[in-house]
């Protein structure tokens, strides 16, 4: 880790814990309280999966990795250093224009800008024309559009190849909504699919190559 990348990954740390009591209080309240400040909030995966991200990117050669919501750009540093160090590329879609703009800058300022390509969008937009075949795919974004972008995405995984989804254990106002994501992955043939616990809980979702 670059002392640049470390000193913005610690700034934007702080930024998530002084937004984690407010946080707390809308998730409590339900998801749409969440999503309508959303715009406000960084809503990252925090840093032990921002180090499983940055693992499962480095035991790949020259991987393609894709990431289905990157907010202001936390995680989408950690996929960006270890894309630097396999090579291969990052795509970071983002829907809000705001966080667009603050990704754009904080990975610039991590002197990581070279690595990602961060596009303004939803994933029905820009998974139809990214090429592929995708080696990593990180979903954490709004929990109903999990599913649908799941399956779109899945289509064009490598044998081999990865998605892991976050938020599946908590908030607790959504453990309904990632139930499903759960037994919807795990009901899909040629796949191998695991909860662990790290951060607010991840699903990891391998491509097998096995369609029995």
């Amino acid at each position: 880790m670059t002392p640049e990348m470390s000193r913005v990954l610690t700034r934007l740390e702080h930024r998530s814990n002084s937004e984690r009591a407010e946080l707390n209080r809308l998730n409590d309240a339900g998801p749409s309280h969440t999503r309508a400040a959303a715009g406000q909030l960084m809503l990252d995966v925090g840093p032990d999966v921002g180090r499983l991200l940055a693992v499962l990117v480095r035991s790949r050669t020259k991987p393609t990795v894709v990431e289905l919501g990157g907010s202001v750009g936390y995680s989408t540093i950690w996929l960006a250093d270890a894309v630097r160090a396999a090579g291969g590329r990052v795509y970071s879609i983002e829907p809000d224009a705001g966080k667009v703009a603050q990704a754009r800058a904080n990975l610039a300022d991590a002197g990581l800008a070279a690595y990602v390509e961060v596009i303004e969008g939803t994933a029905a937009e820009t998974l139809p024309r990214l090429p592929g075949p995708y080696d990593v795919v990180i979903i954490d974004h709004w929990k109903d559009l999990y599913i649908p972008d799941f399956d779109l995405a899945w289509t064009r995984v490598a044998e081999g190849g990865v998605v892991v989804a976050d938020n599946i254990l908590e908030p607790q106002a959504t453990r309904d909504v990632m139930a499903r994501y759960v037994d919807h992955v795990r009901a899909v043939p040629g796949a191998w699919s695991q909860t662990l616990p790290l951060g607010d809980g991840v699903e990891i979702t391998m491509r097998t190559g096995d369609r029995s």
